[in-house]
């Protein structure tokens, strides 16, 4: 619990250092995903509930209300801590009542996806989230970060309920880390990418892309130990050499004394 509160309060100070609490929830749902922390990443979840909630309430806009049930269903599938569970469940009901009566009746819409859900991605779904993609490397070309636009999308993708694009940019922010790390030789990029294709691994049930997820990784790997042996072989190479001229003057002193 000491740990949560730790955390807890390193996210108000981000939260404070940002412009938009939205972007800075999205940077602590991106290191929760990170450092898979599963417990920070509900309750970073559940806090973007909240934060919609406070919204739909002011303005009385449905697509709050949505965003918000969204993402505390979100929450709620990541959840492990019984008392998290309790206190999203209590949020549901209080958002749903809320709801009924500022809005007319109106019941807030969003996806269950239960733990044996075998959705499949259809050829709809794929064109769909291609073409947003499409527009959105477009975008990113007069963007001032990639990982933050990759991020608040997938923040964007969450609150929507799209488990689609939500997938392919999990999977786009891993490609980045990769990326990254070949250029840079960086092995912490590597643990990146191996966290965001795990969490995309998680959150996928289609067996097709569960299979491009797999062979992703396996490139990764396949990467990363490249570099580890290339980094090896540097720091290696020297001290063999020093070890190597020490036998070396070794042999010839001995072989002088007889």
């Amino acid at each position: 619990m000491a740990s949560l509160a730790n955390k807890l309060q390193k996210l108000e100070l981000l939260l404070k250092s940002q412009h938009s609490k939205r972007v800075g929830y999205g940077k602590a749902l991106r290191e929760a995903i990170l450092s898979m922390d599963h417990s920070m990443e509900a309750e970073v979840l559940k806090s973007l509930g909240d934060l919609h909630l406070r919204r739909g309430k002011l303005s009385k806009d449905s697509a709050e209300f949505d965003k918000a049930a969204a993402l505390y269903a979100a929450a709620l599938l990541r959840c492990t801590d019984p008392d998290m569970r309790q206190t999203l469940e209590h949020r549901i009901g209080y958002m749903e009542k809320l709801s009924r009566q500022l809005l007319q009746g109106y019941t807030p819409h969003f996806v269950w996806l239960p733990p044996g859900y075998r959705g499949k991605i259809t050829k709809h779904n794929v064109l769909r989230v291609a073409k947003f993609c499409s527009r959105l490397d477009l975008s990113i070309e007069k963007s001032s970060s990639v990982e933050e636009t990759y991020t608040e999308m997938l923040v964007t993708s969450i609150e929507n309920g799209d488990i689609f694009l939500e997938l392919e940019l999990l999977k786009s922010l891993g490609d980045l880390y990769l990326e990254k790390g070949k250029k840079t030789a960086n092995l912490s990029q590597f643990s990146k990418a191996a966290a965001m294709y795990g969490k995309a691994l998680t959150r996928c049930q289609d067996t097709d892309t569960k299979q491009t997820l797999h062979h992703r990784v396996l490139y990764m790997v396949k990467i990363w130990h490249a570099v580890i042996m290339r980094r090896v072989s540097i720091i290696v190479s020297p001290s063999v050499n020093s070890v190597c001229k020490m036998c070396l003057k070794d042999t010839i002193i001995l072989k002088e004394e007889n």
